[in-house]
């Protein structure tokens, strides 16, 4: 089985990503320690590229086959023209009110929030705005790259999930907008459905890569 190295530092995220896809996952620190990568491109796909390349040559002469996996997800609300989109994670450093994130005003934040800060900041915004929610969409991108006898691949996957987002109690050790989140067709919120990874962005996204390097596995056994 190839290996997949997980380009990310969020532990939750790792172990949601290795329960979608039902095989072991390394966390990349344990073969190079930590990595920082500048997310500077203008969208999920280029930032998930820009993980995936940064590991790939420092990869590249330890391992024979592998594949990095890295992912860049979000949440985009209507009622924000799609912010905070890729600065989801950031979203409490924007030092700008509702009506100037809306219009694109303001100098994109550089430095990482906590989660409880990211969803009072996107109740904050509900409430400047006189709303009780909004239509919103999780996005999730996974970027491939990654080498088999000596052939190289590159790819990315796309994943989004519909629903909206609503004014609704913070819960601790929850993850990301989850506890705002519901999802289309249901009346909870996605933090308390068991089937989360079975409908979420990033199920969507990783069931894309899997196909894909299912394929790709089934070409190199006819070399």
């Amino acid at each position: 089985m190839l290996p997949l190295i997980f380009f990310s530092n969020n532990a939750h995220k790792a172990a949601e990503v290795q329960a979608i896809l039902g095989q072991e996952v390394l966390a990349y620190t344990r073969l190079l320690g930590r990595v920082e990568v500048i997310e500077n491109g203008d969208s999920f796909e280029e930032n998930a590229h820009l993980k995936a390349q940064a590991l790939y040559p420092l990869l590249a002469d330890k391992m024979q086959d592998f594949c990095v996996l890295a992912e860049d997800s979000g949440l985009c609300v209507e009622a924000l023209n799609g912010y905070p989109g890729i600065y989801s994670a950031r979203f409490a450093s924007i030092q700008a009110d509702a009506k100037a994130i809306m219009a694109g005003n303001f100098t994109p934040p550089t430095l990482s929030a906590s989660d409880t800060e990211n969803n009072h900041k996107l109740l904050a915004c509900l409430d400047a705005l006189t709303l009780s929610e909004s239509v919103a969409c999780f996005v999730c991108v996974v970027a491939l790259c990654g080498r088999v006898r000596g052939r190289t691949f590159q790819q990315s996957f796309r994943g989004e999930c519909l629903g909206k987002i609503i004014k609704a109690p913070l819960k601790p050790n929850t993850f990301g907008y989850d506890p705002l989140f519901i999802p289309q067709g249901y009346s909870q919120t996605i933090d308390t459905l068991k089937e989360k990874n079975q409908i979420s962005h990033r199920f969507l996204a990783l069931q894309q890569a899997q196909e894909f390097l299912k394929t790709f596995k089934g070409q190199e056994r006819m070399d």
